[in-house]
């Protein structure tokens, strides 16, 4: 079977477009302690520290009782003027993806936090790829962090359908018959990536993030969701004053943490939920799991029968690391299968 021409430059093309849309990445502006005015951050070291591209996705997490967030001009960012902002976001958990060269710049726009610290220029400097999302500019709602990747994931699998029946000749199915192996290949293919695709990303506790002041009934707040295999969870906290311990059911019943499955003390980390049943933490410092910072994940039933199991390290992965894994696999995967179904083999 000999290549179409046409066919061959569509194929560059998808493989250029899906590489470039993986390489996008996720910044929690401050990190674990967030977009704060009580000078634990210094944010324009924090941002010249990074190299943000377009795709790109911030994440401000903070307290929206004291906080906002505010994109404004260059003028309106060096003078701390909020009265004219090109956005406004309120909610607590806001994502601003970057979808252009240059700078955006943003402060927070309760009086004196500005000139206090609270302002952040970023600098984008080149495309990671050429077809990125939009930042809303007029929404207050709160988007997952991992938005625009399960986005962009969904576009480059279906891109990745079509670049598998093309190349496999199916407008000339009359004179061509599948191979009965690479049809079930492909379905599986289909099935399982769509699978993986549903993960999600919970932040525990939403915007108020792990902690032990009494904001959030931690129970009630996993009571309210539906977690599955594949799913993370984001453990937000100062790691000054809390830590994360997965524990037994015993240990959870009776807070106990002096034998922990495993430690997390980063201030912002994630486990991934890789199989069905009960986890268990609780925060190890003396009275907090008492004071009601522990919970019990259930997780009822599997998005995906492949998932990576979580990590027990304290370094900080990205909210969407799992995601980005599942990805670049997809998109290998992807490729062998249009080969397969083009005849290369052959």
């Amino acid at each position: 079977m000999a290549f179409d021409k046409n066919m061959v430059i569509f194929f560059l093309i998808f493989m250029a477009f899906c590489r470039g849309v993986s390489m996008a990445a996720v910044y929690q502006v401050g990190d674990s302690a967030g977009w704060t005015s009580v000078g634990q951050v210094d944010y324009q070291e924090w941002a010249a520290s990074k190299n943000f591209h377009v795709g790109d996705t911030l994440v401000f997490n903070y307290n929206s009782q004291f906080h906002n967030v505010k994109q404004v001009t260059q003028q309106a960012f060096e003078a701390c003027n909020a009265t004219s902002p090109i956005a406004t976001y309120t909610n607590g958990y806001d994502t601003v993806t970057l979808e252009k060269l240059g700078h955006f710049y943003f402060i927070c726009g309760y009086p004196g936090h500005c000139q206090a610290g609270q302002q952040i220029d970023i600098l984008v400097s080149s495309p990671t790829s050429s077809l990125s999302p939009s930042p809303s500019t007029d929404q207050t709602t709160e988007p997952s962090a991992a938005s625009s990747l399960y986005f962009s994931y969904n576009v480059c699998w279906t891109l990745g359908v079509l670049l598998a029946f093309c190349l496999s000749g199916f407008h000339r199915l009359s004179t061509m018959a599948f191979d009965k192996s690479m049809v079930i290949f492909f379905l599986i293919f289909m099935a399982f990536f769509r699978g993986v695709s549903m993960a999600a990303v919970y932040q525990v506790g939403d915007s108020a993030g792990w902690t032990s002041m009494g904001q959030v009934d931690y129970q009630e707040w996993a009571a309210s969701k539906n977690f599955h295999v594949g799913d993370t969870l984001v453990f937000n906290y100062n790691n000054q004053f809390h830590n994360v311990k997965q524990a037994t059911q015993q240990g959870f019943e009776a807070c106990n943490a002096t034998s922990p499955i495993a430690t997390y003390t980063n201030g912002y980390d994630t486990v991934t939920l890789e199989k069905l049943g009960h986890f268990y933490f609780i925060c190890g410092y003396p009275g907090h799991c008492q004071a009601g910072q522990k919970i019990d994940i259930l997780v009822s039933s599997p998005t995906s029968s492949l998932s990576p199991a979580p990590s027990t390290q304290t370094s900080e992965p990205s909210v969407a690391s799992s995601l980005y894994f599942r990805y670049n696999l997809s998109w290998i995967l992807g490729v062998l299968l249009a080969f397969c179904l083009s005849g290369f083999a052959y």
